[in-house]
């Protein structure tokens, strides 16, 4: 037996990114590139969570560094330290275009 699990995958004009986590259904796209800041271009992926029915979107990397704060490895403390309990959130990968 053959499991297969496709994501969404979208294209903006700040790239292309496939959606790999959506907790409570949180992910809306046209809200996700409504607050889409440049700073978060060259971050690999982004997590989105609401509270008080606000986005906040933040960038988080692959590093080797274990204890970086935005090391997409942390992503668990993360949620647990800066997000409300329970809050619905998401997860995006950024994907190379070739």
């Amino acid at each position: 037996m053959q499991i297969s699990h496709k994501n969404l995958t979208f294209e903006t004009e700040n790239g292309n990114f496939e959606l790999i986590f959506n907790f409570k259904n949180a992910f809306d796209k046209d809200l996700f590139i409504a607050k889409y800041v440049e700073i978060l271009n060259d971050k690999q992926f982004i997590i989105g969570d609401i509270a008080y029915e606000k986005l906040r979107l933040s960038g988080f990397i692959t590093t080797k560094d274990n204890n970086h704060p935005k090391n997409i490895y942390n992503l668990e403390d993360y949620i647990l330290e800066f997000c409300n309990l329970g809050c619905p959130f998401f997860v995006v990968k950024r994907i190379k275009t070739l």
